[in-house]
């Protein structure tokens, strides 16, 4: 398999991680360096406990019964052989956990991988609308 696809595969990994809200598999994502960052439509998050703990589970999972994330033209441009940057459309179709009413936003996300013992990782992840 060539290194495009194990990049896209990550991609796949963190909206299935993102749709199920599962933990473990969502911090099994990323890379084990300091730094790591996600940034959100609203909010900045540095550190990988920060990303799961305030973002996925304080954020998402809070706000969200259910969430599916549509990712769609994943362009993936390998800038190493061990650094690849991602950029892809995607939407989101959630049901709110309070008011039970559907929301969705759309927009732009641009990702950051590196390769780590052999498999490819995120480092930085931003959303935009």
């Amino acid at each position: 398999m060539d290194e495009k696809t194990k990049v896209t595969e990550l991609v796949l990994r963190y909206k299935e991680a993102i749709c199920t809200q599962d933990k473990e598999a969502f911090r099994a994502l990323w890379c084990e360096q300091e730094g790591n960052t996600l940034i959100s439509v609203t909010k900045r998050f540095e550190g990988t406990d920060r990303i799961v703990d305030d973002f996925l589970i304080g954020g998402i999972h809070a706000s969200y019964e259910t969430i599916d994330l549509i990712v769609d033209d994943v362009d993936v441009r390998l800038i190493t052989e061990d650094v690849a940057i991602v950029v892809f459309a995607y939407c989101t179709q959630c049901i709110r956990r309070e008011t039970k009413e559907p929301y969705g936003i759309q927009g732009l996300e641009t990702q950051v991988a590196i390769k780590e013992n052999g498999e490819w990782k995120l480092a930085h992840v931003h959303y935009s609308k």
